[in-house]
């Protein structure tokens, strides 16, 4: 395992209490990115630095653009369909209105433009929740029921497998995918956790099928063999709750790092000022580019 000597910047240093699932759209050369206890929707442009945010009632866990210029989130009920310019919003569905004690937590798009969002207890219950995917104009189905704290997806169609990450169960999953139809089956654990190195957030894959995992409690991203299950390099981030990662820029070289701050104790905000910012990288691989919702 190599720790990389790449170059880390602050990009954002946005504060955010629990900075998440970070989204670059390579058609408006922006990166997305929520602050989910802080009920925020943030927009970040990387070359004239401009900072929109935009707030909400409730917590707030994934942002995802759409072909039509409005954004997918994901609230603590259910999915929405949200207009930047009017701050209209529209539910598109309710999800698990008997289960008050969860929230939606990670959701990202697939190859097709399918959402896939997991959600949680607030609790940690260990199998209280379920992995949803949601076609353009369709009904949420549950995919994946169980589920402790569903975080990181990740998919590779040359393979036809998808990836996934329930972070209580200290693994990483592998599914066979059908990027025709959205169907998985055959699940299997392909990466064990490291131990004592906090647990694996979100996730994302580089083009060449390797996978970049945000370690939360932990301080750094790590890149994994999928086919090995082995380590192969880390990046050490001056945050210690890292919890996502998405390859952004022209090139889709630049990995920015999400992070969060509201569980640090007083002691650890004097040694991480920046924790809850948005940093990047060049690790020297490119990325594949993040989906827009419906295409």
């Amino acid at each position: 395992m190599v720790r990389m000597a790449t170059s880390l910047k602050l990009v954002l240093d946005a504060k955010a209490l629990l900075g998440e699932g970070p989204h670059w759209d390579s058609e408006s050369n922006q990166l997305y990115f929520v602050d989910i206890d802080g009920k925020t929707v943030h927009v970040y442009h990387t070359h004239s630095h401009a900072h929109e945010l935009h707030r909400f009632e409730k917590r707030v866990s994934s942002v995802i653009p759409v072909k039509d210029g409005a954004l997918m989130v994901t609230l603590d009920d259910g999915i929405y369909k949200y207009c930047p310019d009017t701050s209209e919003l529209e539910a598109i569905a309710h999800i698990e209105a008997d289960m008050p004690d969860n929230r939606f937590n990670d959701a990202k798009c697939d190859p097709a433009g399918r959402l896939w969002a997991g959600t949680m207890s607030t609790g940690y219950a260990k199998d209280q929740g379920s992995l949803y995917r949601l076609e353009d104009g369709g009904e949420p189905v549950r995919v994946v029921a169980e589920v402790g704290c569903s975080n990181g997806l990740a998919w590779d169609e040359s393979k036809g497998c998808m990836y996934y990450i329930d972070t209580l169960k200290l693994a990483v999953d592998r599914f066979r995918y059908d990027s025709g139809t959205g169907d998985i089956s055959a699940r299997e654990t392909i990466i064990e956790w490291p131990s004592r190195e906090g647990y694996p957030d979100g996730m994302t894959i580089d083009s060449e099928g390797m996978l970049w995992i945000a370690h939360w409690g932990g301080g750094k991203v790590s890149r994994f063999d999928p086919g090995t299950g082995k380590r192969l390099a880390e990046i050490e981030v001056p945050a210690l709750y890292v919890t996502s990662c998405a390859f952004g820029g022209e090139c889709l070289d630049e990995l920015y790092i999400t992070t969060a701050r509201v569980v640090l104790s007083e002691d650890e905000h004097a040694v991480y000022p920046h924790a809850g910012g948005v940093f990047m990288a060049k690790p020297g691989v490119r990325g594949m580019p993040s989906r827009r919702f419906g295409r």
